[in-house]
């Protein structure tokens, strides 16, 4: 795929809602409304003991942080550490590619705004407002976005009937749209997100466009980019401390690996299946456990415990101590992952032998590791294929599997070499998305620059989408 030319598209302005469009919003508003109700138990409970939700909380209310130096902003939307992973690069190109704009990044969990302030430490980031009554309009009032990015699934209707109204040109990138979802659009079509009010779809692949268009937003619209994930993984580059864990972890001779991205229930499951693997292998085996939500640290502990190892945090390890036979790490802080990985012998990616839809397994499978996951893989259904059927990674049909995998792949080295070089070589070959992406975001922000920024509008005051001319719209990867 090559990227369109800039100056042959024309960008289709936001649509109001219609009358019909109006009342699907009053309904979702309710709907949203008698949610709240019910899971304000739990809320409560976070906003008493979690300081991190009591911290946030001003910006999901709509306090977000004003715009302090007068350039139009661009506010990038990630919901968590997978999103914003992916749109890294994209963020870095619009930070220096576009100089005269100043980049703002939204996250909606603690995870992912704490990540966007470790990696982009040079920008504002604040949480994203709940999609509720005045919220969205007031953090839109405060940032005054020119361009909003959406990154991947965040189709909030009442967000995105405030920034219609604003007449704030809004985008997604590394779109996707789950079989889940185009299902549940299609039973509730009249009350389904206000398409309309987004000017560009950039989306992953050719099964999402269609799903869209089924939707009915014009093909005009949509286009093909590819997925920014391929560009986000590091390649052919080790992290910095990726060594000198590896020398750590293996300095009394025992075989590393890597469990990332877990989460409840798999910890246990992986822990056994390694215990099988250690009697199969008449080997040690360091194991490294980095669960998808750090907070749930103290219960992996237990678990580690009750498998007769002793759970060792990171946060605790700067000097790097001597590791005994029976100490397993345990990852309890975030930005870390990638340096483990890259110490491993096999990784095993979490999120899949429960059905969770797995995570992201591009990471390790960039840097050369032999990948294994599990049967859950919904989330990443086309980096699976992709994967499987270049020989590049293992999938387990069950978590019965894994002690006889982990043993095999232990054991054999040339094994492990080959499915490494294999995902780089697939990875390589699928680049090139980010690129496809800032050619149709380009012109959202001159558009911007000639309409003289943020407006007010009202619910009728945009005009129809015009059309994208013939041939530009991108090919499936």
């Amino acid at each position: 795929m090559s990227a369109p030319d800039e100056s042959s598209l024309e960008v289709p302005p936001p649509r109001a809602l219609s009358a019909g469009g109006l009342l699907s919003l009053l309904v979702y508003q309710c709907a949203f409304l008698l949610f709240a109700l019910l899971y304000s138990p739990v809320l409560l409970w976070r906003l008493a003991f979690d300081q991190r939700y009591r911290r946030g909380l001003s910006e999901r209310l709509g306090l977000s942080p004003k715009t302090s130096d007068g350039r139009p902003v661009v506010w990038v939307h990630a919901v968590s550490v997978g999103e914003l992973k992916a749109a890294g690069q994209l963020i870095e190109g619009l930070v220096t590619q576009h100089s005269d704009h100043e980049v703002v990044i939204s996250c909606t969990t603690p995870t992912g705004r704490a990540l966007a302030r470790q990696v982009h430490p040079s920008l504002r980031s604040m949480y994203y407002p709940l999609d509720f009554g005045p919220f969205p309009w007031l953090a839109i009032r405060r940032v005054r976005p020119a361009v909003v990015l959406l990154v991947e699934l965040e189709y909030w209707p009442n967000f995105l009937f405030c920034a219609a109204r604003r007449r704030v040109p809004v985008a997604v990138v590394n779109g996707r749209i789950s079989e889940r979802s185009f299902r549940g659009y299609r039973r509730i079509r009249g009350l389904s997100p206000p398409f309309g009010a987004i000017s560009r779809f950039c989306m992953q692949d050719e099964s999402y466009r269609k799903r869209l268009s089924m939707l009915g937003v014009p093909a005009a619209r949509i286009f093909v980019t590819g997925n920014m994930k391929y560009d986000a993984v590091r390649v052919g580059r080790t992290p910095a401390r990726a060594q000198a864990l590896a020398n750590w972890l293996r300095a009394d001779g025992s075989a590393v690996v890597v469990c990332g991205s877990t989460h409840g229930d798999e910890e246990a499951m992986l822990l056994d299946a390694l215990a099988d693997a250690r009697a199969r292998l008449a080997r040690p085996i360091r194991v490294v456990l980095a669960p998808r939500h750090p907070e749930r640290a103290h219960a992996v502990s237990e678990v580690i415990a009750q498998h007769g190892l002793r759970a060792l945090a990171w946060s605790t390890c700067a000097s790097l101590p001597v590791l005994g036979p029976s100490d397993a790490v345990l990852v309890d802080t975030i930005g870390h992952l990638e340096a483990f990985y890259a110490a491993a012998d096999v990784a095993f990616v979490g999120g899949s032998l429960v059905p969770r839809g797995g995570q992201n397994m591009l990471e390790p499978a960039a840097l050369g590791r032999a990948v294994v996951f599990g049967p859950h893989t919904s989330n990443f259904r086309n980096d699976v294929e992709l994967l499987l059927g270049a020989g590049a990674a293992i999938q387990v049909g069950a978590a019965s599997d894994l002690g006889r995998t982990f043993c095999d792949l232990l054991q054999d080295p040339r094994r492990r070499e080959d499915l490494g070089a294999r995902a780089v070589s697939l990875i390589q070959r699928n680049q090139g998305a980010t690129a496809r992406t800032m050619g149709l975001v380009a012109p959202l922000l001159a558009t911007r620059r000639r309409s003289g920024g943020t407006r007010e509008g009202g619910p009728g005051a945009s005009a129809s989408p015009t059309s994208v001319p013939a041939g530009t719209r991108q090919n499936e990867p």
